[in-house]
């Protein structure tokens, strides 16, 4: 066989489908809007807090999202104008007809001049409209304002609206009018800014308090409320973490982890680490660390606990379900180094490569263990997937790309409205029987390659049924240092499968034994 190449990785993608390596962006708006300065009682509300605000357009100051609301002058209820739509509904409904001579009686500019000041008090903060021209009186002024209808009308009142704190917001009621009703349940986010505030003046213990906390604790909740165990939120030192093991380098136990129904569950031991000599199988259920029961913790918390220095004992209580059995064992930190992609020769004519995860750059790693174990006496290859969690799609996609011919399809992302489908797009450089080994710690983009071959007859499967991860996430990192990983497709095989939950059944199902590693005998059997 001809050398090799090292492959790039395809198209650039980097997507990420990986257990445990985690929606929203928050904008702070800093308005150039108006402000009107009117002090209030911050316990009780201030009773003429609508009067002050009657006729104005507003916008509170509030983290999540731009929401002006205008205040009805008669009711003095505020109304939600989220678009152009919202808007000319707005100037439908509210404008009043008005003569060409007393439209001319309301200033226009400070130039203005004939101007009926008790007319404009009478008008002022209401829509008027003569013949196919629409005006705004702007209480603050005094002035009038060209409305035109839609998103351009809607642009002119965001730049007359006025900063209102959400206390103040909140003390106007909300208008029940018909015309602005919506099926859509609206979000008052100035609750979020209120609970703050409450607690910042009036929590008891007010040195536990700490704003960034409270920030990242919330963005945590938010993640966590869409009940994705892949969707994760990092704060900096999360995003370190993640760093570290998406890099190959970390100090704890050599295991990946995630949580499952609130428990850190480990996927998988990495090979050659304190983990997989300390006996831990996927599965196997982390409840204590050390003498703190961490079920319910979240991952990152979770695994904080675990790592620590290098030489250093940690203490895990484990639960395995597979024999309903508790005990401890104790593991001593490691700086843990993964390879990733490793190979050798076995019995001087079955090439061995082992993926122990999807890294970025695993597809040019693989290339160069296929150019360093296959040659003309090669007679067969073990693909070798077990406990490995996953990684990039990308490097999926160009190892699977090895065994496959032009037009094969690998795998498909599947987005809300639409389907992308990657095909191979070489021909094929290993023609050579395979056999795949994976086990329950085989997950996400090692499917995607397992399933990629095993549908398109280019390998064997052998081992247990797979993990069952049928969705991919992308990376999002802020100014902060921290970010966010979060689901946004879900993959399907190339017969249109989707794996999640499921797993991939192996041709045939081999179960290992403490002492003898029988899933590889059987691929060396089959291939001799």
């Amino acid at each position: 066989m001809n050398k090799v190449k090292p492959k790039k990785i395809s198209n650039g993608v980097k997507k990420i489908l990986i257990l445990s390596l985690a929606i929203f962006g928050l904008f702070f708006y800093s308005n150039k809007a108006l402000a009107v300065d009117v002090e209030f009682d911050i316990d009780f509300g201030d009773p003429n807090i609508k009067n002050r605000y009657a006729g104005s357009v507003v916008i509170a100051n509030n983290p999540f999202a731009e929401q002006y609301w205008y205040i009805e002058p008669e009711t003095k209820e505020k109304l939600l104008i989220k678009n152009g739509v919202t808007f000319s509904r707005l100037l439908k409904n509210f404008s009043q007809e008005i003569s060409a001579e007393d439209l001319n009686k309301i200033a226009i500019d400070a130039d203005s001049t004939n101007v009926d000041y008790n007319l404009t008090h009478q008008l002022k903060g209401q829509f008027v409209k003569n013949k196919d021209q629409s005006w705004y009186i702007n209480p603050l002024d005094g002035y009038r304002y060209q409305i035109k209808n839609g998103q351009e009308g809607f642009d002119v009142l965001k730049n007359l609206a006025l900063d209102i704190s959400v206390d103040r917001l909140a003390d106007i009621t909300q208008s029940d009018n018909p015309n602005f009703s919506t099926d859509e349940i609206e979000v008052d986010f100035s609750i979020y800014e209120s609970t703050i505030d409450a607690l910042n003046q009036q929590y008891y213990r007010p040195e536990a308090l700490n704003n960034k906390d409270i920030f990242y604790g919330s963005i945590k909740g938010l993640v966590k409320s869409l009940d994705d165990p892949y969707t994760e939120f990092f704060t900096p030192n999360n995003k370190s973490d993640f760093d570290d093991r998406i890099e190959g380098e970390v100090e704890g136990i050599g295991a990946m982890v995630e949580t499952v129904d609130g428990v850190l569950t480990v996927i998988s031991p990495l090979n050659n680490t304190p983990a997989e000599k300390a006996g831990l199988l996927p599965q196997d259920q982390i409840w204590y660390v050390d003498t703190v029961d961490i079920r319910g913790y979240l991952i990152n918390d979770a695994t904080r606990l675990i790592k620590g220095p290098v030489n250093t004992p940690v203490l895990l209580g484990i639960y395995r379900p597979a024999d309903d059995d508790f005990f401890q064992v104790t593991i001593t930190r490691q700086k843990i180094t993964i390879p990733y992609v490793s190979g050798k020769k076995l019995d001087n004519n079955i090439a061995y490569i082992k993926i122990d995860m999807f890294s970025l750059n695993a597809g040019q790693k693989f290339a160069e263990e296929v150019s360093a174990n296959i040659d003309n006496k090669t007679k067969g290859v073990i693909l070798d997937l077990r406990n490995n969690p996953g990684g990039y799609t990308g490097a999926a996609f160009d190892i699977a790309d090895f065994w496959l011919d032009p037009g094969d399809i690998i795998f498909q992302e599947k987005y809300p409205g639409q389907t992308y489908t990657f095909r191979d797009s070489r021909n094929k450089e290993i023609n050579l029987p395979t056999v795949v080994l994976v086990n329950n710690g085989s997950a996400s983009a090692s499917e995607i390659v397992t399933s990629a071959l095993k549908n398109h007859e280019a390998a064997t499967i052998i081992g247990q049924q797979t993990f069952g991860k049928g969705t991919g996430q992308t990376f999002r990192a802020f100014s902060d240092g921290s970010a966010i990983k979060y689901t946004i497709f879900e993959w399907l095989d190339s017969n249109d499968n989707n794996i999640d939950g499921q797993g991939i059944v192996p041709d045939y199902i081999v179960q290992n034994t403490p002492v003898q590693d029988k899933q590889l005998q059987k691929a060396k059997d089959l291939l001799r």
